[in-house]
């Protein structure tokens, strides 16, 4: 995915008149809220992955000014790596939810 594509698909529905800055942190929060979506989507016995995921959600939470306030080649880069962790985390979880019982 390239870095125009993440940032277009996180400010999708964002409003277009806000500062540069204020998007970056309108960005951070969505991650933060897709990341709560995938703690409650798993499985109750994976607290491991519960807990990592609740972890880094609480140091987006606690970081967001910092992380809007980067150099672009920096919050390019914790972009990219965020979009990868929720890729990931989907993969995981589609793969998963072919085993479970519903």
């Amino acid at each position: 995915m390239a870095d125009s594509d993440i940032e277009d698909a996180l400010l999708a529905d964002g409003p277009r008149d806000a500062t540069p800055r204020d998007r970056r942190r309108e960005m951070v929060d969505k991650i933060v809220l897709t990341l709560g979506e995938f703690i409650s989507g798993l499985d109750g016995r994976d607290e491991r992955s519960r807990a990592s995921v609740g972890q880094l959600m609480a140091i987006l939470q606690t970081m967001t000014d910092s992380i809007a306030s980067a150099d672009d080649k920096t919050f390019t880069a914790i972009m990219r790596e965020a979009a990868l962790l929720m890729r990931t985390l989907k993969e995981r979880q589609t793969y998963f939810s072919k085993y479970t019982i519903h």
